[in-house]
């Protein structure tokens, strides 16, 4: 009869300690303490104002890119780099301060400028919507992903960059 490897001899199966899942587990001692992410999600709750601030800034340079664009299309690189930061920034962050909407609204600013095949393609409308949209979302302090009016406002915009990039 056949012995298996271990009887044998042939190889040895060791298990490495778990030392992540002891730090992190509710047994004695280790583990996170369930009072650090209350203050640490107060933390973030109390920077949410800050954050909408912040997109009252972003919004406004926003505006003044499409501004520019529209004056002058010999900007349209520039311009396009410039927007995809902004959108890269927010479409990151909005979610981390209950912002949702904001975070799609900037993924669908930051697909746009993803999806030309050169930044002479570049709208100023496109970039207004974007702006607008999120200017409703922080006037109206709209928190979460906005419901039904949320989903149609992503969806309008995903529409208009797909008419308007490809």
């Amino acid at each position: 009869m056949a012995q298996n490897g271990s009887e044998n001899g042939a190889y040895q199966l060791i298990t490495p300690p778990n030392l992540l899942k002891a730090k992190v587990s509710a047994g004695d001692g280790g583990g996170i303490d369930p009072d650090l992410i209350k203050q640490a999600e107060s933390v973030i709750d109390s920077m949410s104002g800050e954050f909408a601030e912040s997109v009252g800034h972003e919004i406004a340079r926003l505006m003044k890119l499409a501004l520019d664009l529209a004056e002058d299309m010999a900007q349209a690189e520039k311009v396009m780099k410039k927007v995809r930061s902004v959108g890269h920034e927010l479409r990151g962050q909005g979610a981390t301060y209950d912002y949702p909407l904001i975070s799609d609204v900037a993924a669908s600013l930051f697909r746009y400028t993803e999806r030309l095949y050169s930044h002479v393609e570049l709208s100023a409308d496109v970039l207004r919507a974007h702006a607008d949209a999120m200017r409703a979302v922080i006037k109206n302090d709209v928190r979460g992903d906005g419901g039904a009016v949320g989903a149609d406002l992503v969806q309008s915009l995903e529409a208009l960059v797909d008419r308007m990039s490809g």
